[in-house]
């Protein structure tokens, strides 16, 4: 074999006595065996990429058969530790990863809209590298695509008005018929995963408003009403959409009076508009909103462990709450833009929330619950760890730099993360597929919705695999 020698053994005499040595290896020379350890070597990450692939493939499978389901959804719990530590990852060789594992990525030019200063950047976890291959693929099949626009799926030009117009008379309450469905909607769909409002609080103060709207004068409580209503209502199968129109203006001016304020209230305004903003794909004032809650989230130290301060039960959990529910969204609109995220990892300390609903959080503590009961807000615990997860995927996979290199060995430990991810998920809140169909009542469970978004992680992971 070339740049190898033979090994010669040598006899010789010297002061006395007999030795034996052999001839030194060239510069160019290889240990026995290198060739062999090699060929192992590509053997076992040819076996690793088989694996990632039929993995993959069948979670595409998967996510077809959700994307078919339809379902009303309730409420449902669990009891577990909420321990707010990073994923932890399977204790591998942590060293630098074989040349053979790692290749090299070149990012593609990712400014839209028209061609100056003022384009919009968009990054690879925003799909957009996919869907030019896309359009390419059908274009060397020679089927037309003129009216084949990437851009249409990642919403820059901002999106479409909910109204034909501005109402031009006064701005009244909704009907009551509508206001009622809209709370039952959002504590029943939306708080199990966003619990960014105190249930009891807030039940109190739609009493009042319903009572006589009028009365309710303070902006904050504005804002949080108005921003339930739309968020519930776009999530209608018909949605009203100058209901929702005049529902928008509404806190919109709320929430402009009392975006500059230094308290909680307002942070839960901003994270209500986040949630409305991700639905309507509304991509330009979601940064905006985003960029004002982080900056808020962090002067009121709620990247903190909160056993810092000496505030009630109640207090304490809602800070806990609001910090994951934004650290979520940050996360996944970070994802969805190809944007860097604005939450560093080095600086979160925040506990997660107690595995306990709101009903039974006091200032002055926690109240006894029912033994065996599954609470609503595991659904959200579940998917604050998955956030973690993803925000490893953002940052081993789509760094800033336009030129980097990945490793299929790092890609690996991210899969095997989330695969202790879905092990750990307590039973009502897993997904399973029995003859391609869920092999319990999914009516009124979060499990469809959590088993989108694991299999959202990996997606991603494909698209940098691809791009």
């Amino acid at each position: 074999m070339p740049g190898i020698l033979p090994m010669k053994v040598i006899k010789c005499s010297n002061v006395g006595f007999e030795c034996k040595t052999s001839d030194k290896l060239s510069r160019r020379a290889f240990p026995r065996g290198y060739t062999e350890s090699l060929e192992e070597r590509v053997r076992q990450l040819e076996s690793e990429v088989r694996e990632l692939k039929d993995l993959l493939d069948e979670k595409d499978e998967k996510i077809d058969m959700l994307s078919k389901m339809h379902g009303h959804h309730r409420p449902p719990s669990t009891r577990s530790s909420a321990s707010p530590k990073p994923p932890v990852k399977p204790e591998r060789d942590t060293g630098a990863p074989a040349k053979q594992d790692v290749f090299r990525v070149q990012a593609t030019p990712l400014l839209l809209g028209v061609e100056n200063s003022d384009s919009y950047f968009m990054g690879s976890s925003s799909g957009r590298a996919f869907i030019e291959t896309f359009k390419r693929k059908i274009q060397e099949n020679g089927k037309p695509c003129g009216d084949f626009n990437p851009e249409a799926f990642l919403h820059i030009q901002g999106c479409y008005p909910l109204a034909a117009k501005t109402p031009s008379q006064p701005l009244r309450a909704p009907p009551r018929l509508f206001s009622d469905r809209c709370v039952n909607v959002y504590f029943q769909e939306w708080a199990p995963l966003f619990p960014v409002l105190h249930k009891p609080t807030f039940l109190h103060l739609y009493d009042d408003f319903a009572s006589d709207s009028d009365k309710i004068k303070n902006n904050h409580k504005l804002a949080q009403l108005y921003l339930v209503f739309s968020i519930a209502a776009l999530s209608s199968e018909l949605p009203d959409l100058d209901l929702i129109a005049a529902c928008e203006l509404q806190w919109q001016k709320a929430l402009d009076a009392v975006m500059m304020d230094n308290t909680m209230h307002t942070l839960q305004c901003l994270v209500l508009a986040l949630i409305y903003c991700t639905i309507r794909a509304d991509y330009k004032r979601l940064q905006h909103y985003k960029a004002i809650a982080v900056g808020l989230s962090h002067r009121l130290g709620l990247h903190q462990s909160q056993k810092r301060f000496s505030f009630g039960a109640l207090t304490i959990e809602t800070r806990k709450k609001v910090f994951w529910t934004l650290y979520a969204l940050d996360c996944f609109s970070a994802a969805i833009l190809g944007l860097p995220k604005l939450m560093k990892e080095e600086d979160i300390h925040a506990e997660y929330p107690s595995d306990t609903d709101d009903e039974y959080v006091t200032e002055k503590g926690f109240q006894p619950t029912l033994p065996g009961e599954h609470t609503r807000i595991s659904s959200a615990l579940a998917l604050f760890r998955l956030s973690r997860i993803l925000a490893n995927v953002l940052e081993k996979n789509y760094p800033a730099a336009a030129s980097h290199e990945l490793s299929l060995q790092q890609m690996s430990i991210l899969d095997t993360e989330l695969r202790a991810w879905d092990d750990a998920l307590p039973t009502h809140l897993k997904l399973n597929f029995v003859q391609d169909k869920p092999s319990t009542d999914v009516t009124g469970s979060r499990s469809p919705i959590l088993a989108l978004a694991y299999y959202y992680v990996p997606w991603e992971q494909r698209l940098r695999r691809r791009s």
